[in-house]
């Protein structure tokens, strides 16, 4: 099931890069995302790995993920190797006369039969779902680069 949404922040594209790239910094954006840490060693790139926990239908999973595109300042890609269900993710920016496009994509994987038919049955109103998270997570992303306080974000949404 795969679903995208995209925004402009008023950024140039190695300063929305930098906040993005830094995995340290998805719990402050992406719903759901909690106390991401680095579990490779050396330079961040593609084979790097990290973990997150993820809260998810209330209650909190463990997620593993590898880094398998890694192109500064223009895309990061990863792909889950743990966790509730497999996805990857992919995320791209744009420079624009205004700042930068920002797409971040999602392809959430089922995981049994019953997940295959029920993506099947559902998927129009699944994907509109997922849509409409990847944009709340953008507005929440765009917020902090551009304003630089999270502090009110939460009750804004």
């Amino acid at each position: 099931m795969k679903a995208s949404a995209n925004i402009l922040i008023e950024r140039q594209a190695p300063e929305v890069w930098d906040f993005v790239a830094d995995i340290r910094n998805m719990d402050k954006w992406v719903n759901g995302v909690s106390d991401p840490v680095p579990t490779s060693e050396g330079d961040w790139g593609v084979g790097s790995t990290f973990k997150s926990d993820y809260t998810y239908a209330g209650k909190i999973h463990p997620i593993t993920y590898v880094i398998t595109e890694f192109d500064p300042p223009y895309r990061l890609s990863m792909r889950s190797t743990s966790g509730p269900f497999p996805f990857e993710g992919r995320t791209e920016l744009w420079e624009e006369k205004d700042g930068t496009r920002l797409i971040n994509s999602l392809d959430a994987k089922p995981t049994s039969l019953f997940l295959t038919v029920w993506f099947a049955v559902l998927g129009v109103a699944l994907r509109m779902m997922m849509r409409i998270q990847l944009k709340k997570e953008l507005v929440r992303l765009k917020a902090s680069l551009e304003e630089g306080d999270l502090g009110d974000i939460e009750e804004r949404e």
